[in-house]
Parts: structure tokens; sequence; C-alpha cells
């Protein structure tokens, strides 16, 4: 008997704890944690990476859409094969779906799509042809820009849920706002 009452205590002990260990652990992190952890880091510092592993600048468009963001992120991804690639993310904590990216790899190791995926085409200011998109990724749908621009393929892409917002047009005026136009 002396055995089963220690044995309760034991457990009502641990028990205990392992409750306070969950209740710790159950605050959800921070933007700025989530995405160090995802190997995010500052625009800026990305886009040196990226200069760096080309020895070529990076330019990106001087406009954003016009929806609020409370945080931006650049990460630069060093892949097998020489395949690098540049990534800017711009979030907002409060409101998920206010997301727009910029993603830029080099012309040659670009995005392919299908027709399918494709909902219209632009001509942006330099004569570029630009391919509005449809694309989906991890159950959240996306509209893209595609075009290409001194050597690099650039995609901006906005989340499904702000795109009567951040209409095609407005990903046009953006792809239009490159400095060096």
């Amino acid at each position: 008997m002396k055995r089963i009452i220690i044995l309760c205590i034991f457990v009502i002990l641990v028990s205990h704890s392992v409750v306070y260990a969950k209740f710790k652990d159950n605050k959800p992190p921070s933007y700025e944690e989530l995405y160090t952890e995802w190997g995010y880091t500052t625009i800026d510092d990305a886009i040196t990476q990226f200069e760096n592993s080309y020895n070529k600048d990076l330019k990106l468009p001087l406009r954003v859409p016009p929806i609020a963001f409370t945080h931006h992120f650049g990460k630069f991804t060093d892949s097998e094969g020489n395949t690098n690639s540049f990534s800017a993310q711009f979030v907002n904590d409060k409101h998920p779906e206010k997301h727009y990216k910029i993603d830029v790899k080099a012309a040659e190791d670009g995005m392919e799509f299908n027709e399918r995926q494709v909902i219209d085409t632009y001509k942006l200011k330099n004569g570029t042809i630009a391919s509005y998109i449809s694309l989906s990724q991890h159950q959240i749908g996306f509209y893209a820009l595609v075009f290409t621009k001194n050597g690099w393929q650039y995609i901006l892409s906005i989340d499904e849920r702000v795109a009567d917002t951040v209409t095609p047009e407005v990903l046009v005026k953006i792809a239009n706002s490159f400095e060096d136009e």
C-alpha cells in the first residue's frame, strides 16, 4: 500500500510538471523568431549575399502593394548546382492574408509554369512581357506576376485573399517601378 501511495504522489508531481511545461511551450513564437528559424534575415543582408554569389547587382522594385505590412524579411538560398535564389517576404502579423513576396533567380534557372496557370499577360514599360499566373502553395493560393529583367527572373506574388486590392495592374505598376527606368 505504501508503494501505491508513493507511486500516486510521483505521478501527480510528474503530470503537474508536464502540464506546466506544455503551457509554457504553447506560447506561439513571434514572427521574428519564426522567420529567423526558417533562415530569414534582413532584406539588405540577403541581397548582399545574393549579389556576392553572382558578382552582379540585384535591383528590386521601389513600390510595394498598397496594404499594411508589419514585418519584412529577406533570404538568400545557396542551393547545390548553382541555382541560388533571393526571397523577400512582406507580412502582417495581425492579418496573415496580407502577404507579398518577391522571389528572384537567374533567368536561366527561373521558374517554369504551364499555359494553364497563365491568367493574362502584360507588357511592361521596358517592353518585357510579364505573365500573371495562379499558384498554390501549402493550401494557400497566390497570384504572381512573372517577368525577366537584367538577367533575373522576378516573381512578384500576392495572397489570393487580397487580390481585389492588389490587382494585376497594381503588380504591373510595381514591376515598372525599378530605379533604372
